[in-house]
């Protein structure tokens, strides 16, 4: 007959008897884990081959992470004290897919076998390109920046990857095989820019960061809108309407035009910095 322990051994903290003392010790024992958990083992393989050092994971019901572990030399698996019920199981190892988690039941004080398949992964010898696009007034990151992958063929490069860059100027492109390569970079209101050749090999994690020229002609803003008649709510045509720019709190006009038939104007080429529009309009009167 095997038996088990019910309680963690407790322990009581040290104390000393000098004389005829009378010492009370109360002990609160914990529950023993193991005396409401069962075992957990397998073997991880893929097409008849055990898969050593891969990663098992065991889940509850809800996902919930329980335990994980790593394979033996001979891809198996040993994972103990493990809540009694339904759980799932499933492994990873490089190389290799994520399989669909499987259920299973652990019965108390019992052993239960779970084997996992792993398929091989077919873009595992592929590399990832990733990195982060600045702009060289300050090395700001710049988001939206378009990212191009090309591989380096004649007699014609060819675009291989696309990829845009987030709000902290990263970008990352997946999936790209042995070669050599460049990246072209682009932003409206920055110079295009075009990496040096990027020699891509097996399975490679690869930084290429790229810093962008502001281009003072193309960096510039448009002013627009509609004039119309506070009382009517109609467009008021021929209106002249005056650009201002603020510095220092002083007001200069920098440009005018009038409004077209439906009361619409408009600035462009206008250069960074503060501004305000008035307008109005004047008649000959007899």
């Amino acid at each position: 007959m095997a038996y088990i322990d019910l309680y963690e051994i407790g322990r009581s903290p040290q104390f000393s008897i000098t004389g005829r003392e009378e010492i009370t010790e109360n002990l609160d024992l914990t529950a023993n884990p193991a005396a409401t958990s069962g075992i957990l083992k397998g073997t991880v393989s893929s097409g008849g081959t055990t898969i050593s050092n891969a990663t098992v994971k065991v889940f509850d019901i809800n996902d919930n992470p329980i335990a994980h572990t790593n394979t033996g030399g001979n891809g198996q698996y040993s994972i103990s004290d493990i809540p009694v019920g339904s759980c799932k199981v499933t492994a990873i190892a490089p190389g290799y897919l994520l399989p669909l988690t499987i259920p299973v039941t652990i019965q108390l004080n019992k052993t239960t076998t779970a084997n996992i398949e792993l398929t091989a992964d077919p873009d595992a010898n592929l590399s990832v390109i990733y990195g982060i696009i600045r702009n060289t007034n300050g090395e700001v990151p710049i988001q939206d920046a378009t990212v191009l992958l090309y591989s380096e063929t004649l007699p014609e490069p060819i675009l291989i990857s696309t990829g845009t860059t987030n709000s902290t100027g990263q970008y990352i492109l997946n999936l790209v095989p042995d070669g050599d390569y460049h990246l072209v970079v682009s932003k409206l209101g920055f110079f295009l820019s075009q990496t040096a050749t990027i020699n891509v090999t097996t399975s490679e994690i690869i930084n290429s960061d790229v810093s962008l020229v502001p281009d003072a002609d193309a960096n510039t803003g448009t002013v627009s809108g509609f004039i119309k008649d506070l009382s009517t709510g109609l467009p008021i045509s021929n209106a002249a309407v005056a650009l201002y720019s603020i510095a220092g709190g002083v007001e200069s006009i920098i440009a005018t035009t009038k409004t077209g038939i439906t009361g619409r104007y408009l600035f462009a080429n206008i250069n960074p910095g503060t501004y305000l529009v008035k307008s109005t309009k004047q008649e000959e009167v007899s």
